[in-house]
């Protein structure tokens, strides 16, 4: 085992000492026991030689070969991906325990036992057994300890502002490209046009190739928030063609420069030329942590510029009282933001600035820009649909999942006055989300105006809505709750959830095993015929095991290769759905797990540690007979998230 492996405790209470096992003190947070069950050594096999040939665990993703174009997942991109997992995970650790970091100081948790408050150690060669590496108590123990738990918050709340400072430089990033690339946001003209480019034709015309050298990779952390925004293909591509970064969005993950950028000990690392170009482009530092402690933020209601700081959470070093620390929050990056505008007197918290983004958009449609609304752009299939033409001469045809765009422009019930006037200095206080979505309700529930927006005839009697249209307007509202960045979803808290899957990854440590190639190999056979079973039963929702997922993920890193596979498979953009709830997720495991196992004889939820996963690369039954396995185990473990 790595031993850089022994770092992956650093915000919890305990860390693992054995490969392939959990040492988390929650069992909600870990990982499932198919794929963290180590089997005790078996009787009568001869133990190891006193002194084995020494094994370089870094030979599976040494020397990689990759491009920089995007393409169906191999056993490269799929190693490149845990390699760059491996990267992200290091950094977290690396912010988790800076002390000090944004005034959020050890030293508010109280006294904490030396032995468990340490951090393991970083530089440990792989299979080492490092002295600067202490002893771990049990994490039952551990919790016990309210000290070192406060202390494991101080350190997670270090990430969480980390994360939202990187989704707000990601954002600066995205405007950048914009501007460099000289790109066309989308119209809702270009809808109607058949084989728009910037439409139609968007996702499938994919020949020019963005990323042309080492100098235009951006940061770790702006790359991980990018990571997470493809790993929402829907969103990802909806965000793109909205802002006409067609290039940008089929070209993906250029694996070539991303794997040159991170070493064997996952270092991320590029030249000064690179660092130099990103400061120039976009006026950020290259280090998340040496930019400005304070968000500059447009006061929604008077255009007053606000220097908000990204947290109050933080102390001085010598602060002296004996009051534990209060890690909520009323910063732009903190949980619950709360700032007065010194000029109008308006409250800037998150619920405001989400109706501010939805006020924005509205005016970006009604305007000479004339761009549609978040959440209106994709069928219901995912994909832009081709213009029907109309079967009356001179009428544009109406596409089902703009609706929202037509409501809002046909003025019908004062619509466009009510929604933008709700950050005038004249509109009731605290409007939020909820008061948008009641004016919308107001027009929806009025007949005469559903039937004028949707121009239909007075000689025609009855008419419905479209279930299209209807949740087109869900799904554009979808794009505002709890959400007020520049995207289609709030990437501050989807990294966030990501993290549970990258952690995973990590303490598997399949990137280090002997059989790492083995194991990229099945699990791409695996993943495939996963995507089989999701084409035969369109209605059902399969669910993924961590080795499926791996290669899920490493094709939706190639956005324009996933949606050429998807949409040519099952005529359906297949998005990846991060937030289903528990009771259905271990239902529908159950369900993926048997129509496998049904379909390939196979067990779909296996152990996969290092252990296993080098019986399996044997290929000798003998051996599996020994050792007691069998395809035929019940694979009655959980779902991996």
């Amino acid at each position: 085992m790595s031993g850089d492996s022994k770092r992956l405790s650093i915000f919890r209470r305990g860390a693992s000492r054995t490969p392939g096992t959990d040492g988390d003190a929650n069992p909600a947070d870990a990982a499932p026991p198919a794929y963290n069950a180590v089997p005790d050594q078996p009787p009568g096999i001869d133990s190891a030689p006193a002194n084995p040939e020494p094994v370089d665990l870094t030979a599976a993703f040494a020397n990689l070969h990759l491009a920089n174009l995007p393409g169906d997942p191999t056993v490269e991109t799929a190693l490149a991906h845990l390699k760059l997992l491996f990267a992200i995970q290091w950094m977290k650790e690396d912010v988790g325990f800076t002390d000090g970091l944004w005034d959020l100081w050890d030293a508010r948790a109280g006294p904490v036992d030396p032995l468990v408050k340490g951090r393991p150690g970083k530089d440990a060669k792989p299979g080492e057994k490092s002295e600067k590496v202490a002893w771990q108590p049990d994490p039952k123990d551990k919790l016990r300890d309210k000290n070192l738990e406060t202390l494991s918050k101080i350190r997670e709340k270090r990430w969480a502002l980390f994360v939202a400072r990187a989704a707000s430089r990601y954002e600066t990033w995205w405007k950048t490209l914009e501007r460099v690339t000289t790109a066309r946001p989308m119209r809702t003209g270009d809808m109607h046009t058949r084989n728009s480019e910037m439409y139609a034709d968007f996702p499938t015309r994919t020949t020019e190739a963005f990323w042309v050298s080492e100098d235009m990779l951006p940061p770790l952390d702006v790359l991980m928030v990018w990571h997470t925004h493809m790993l929402n293909p829907r969103a990802f591509l909806e965000d793109s063609m909205l802002a006409g970064l067609r290039i940008f969005w089929a070209s993906g993950m250029p694996w070539g420069l991303v794997n040159k950028a991170i070493d064997t000990d996952f270092n991320y690392t590029v030249s000064p030329e690179c660092k130099a170009r990103w400061t120039h482009q976009t006026g950020l530092a290259w280090d998340n942590a040496d930019d400005p402690l304070v968000k500059t933020v447009k006061c929604p209601t008077c255009s007053t510029m606000l220097q908000i700081p990204w947290t109050t959470c933080g102390l001085p070093a010598d602060y002296a009282g004996t009051e534990l620390p209060v890690l909520t929050g009323n910063g732009y990056g903190d949980s619950d933001l709360q700032y007065p505008c010194w000029r109008c007197g308006t409250t800037i918290r998150k619920e405001y600035l989400s109706v501010a983004k939805f006020v924005n958009d509205t005016k970006a449609l009604l305007g000479p820009e004339n761009r549609p609304m978040p959440g209106t752009v994709l069928a219901t299939n995912g994909t832009p649909s081709q213009p029907v033409p109309s079967v009356v001469i001179g009428q544009v045809p109406l596409i089902p999942h703009a609706f929202p765009n037509r409501l809002l422009l046909s003025g019908c019930n004062s619509i466009r006055s009510q929604i933008t006037a709700l950050t005038s200095t004249r509109a009731q206080l605290a409007p939020t989300m909820d008061t948008v979505r009641k004016e919308i309700e107001k027009v929806l529930e009025d007949k005469t105006s559903v039937r004028t927006i949707e121009s239909v005839p007075p000689y025609r009697a009855r008419f419905a809505l479209p279930a299209e249209s209807r949740i087109a307007v869900r799904k554009m509202m979808s794009r505002y709750w709890e959400n007020f960045s520049l995207f289609a979803l709030d990437l501050c808290g989807a990294v966030m959830r990501q993290g549970v899957f990258v952690e995973k990854m990590c303490k598997l440590d399949w990137l280090h095993s002997p059989s790492a190639r083995e194991t990229a190999t099945r699990l791409l056979v695996k993943y495939h015929r996963f995507m089989d079973i999701m084409k035969a039963n369109p209605n059902q929702v399969a669910v993924p095991t961590l080795d499926v997922d791996l290669a899920w993920h490493t094709h939706q890193l190639s956005p324009s290769a996933y949606y050429r596979y998807t949409v040519g498979k099952m005529a359906r953009f297949v998005d990846h759905d991060d937030k289903i709830d528990q009771d259905t997720l271990s239902r529908q495991f159950e369900w993926t797990s048997k129509v496998y196992q049904d379909l390939y004889g196979e067990v779909y939820s296996e152990c996969t540690c290092w252990y296993c996963e080098a019986i399996r690369s044997s290929h000798i039954n003998s051996v599996g007979k020994v050792f007691g396995l069998s395809k035929q185990e019940k694979s009655a473990f959980p779902p991996p998230n």
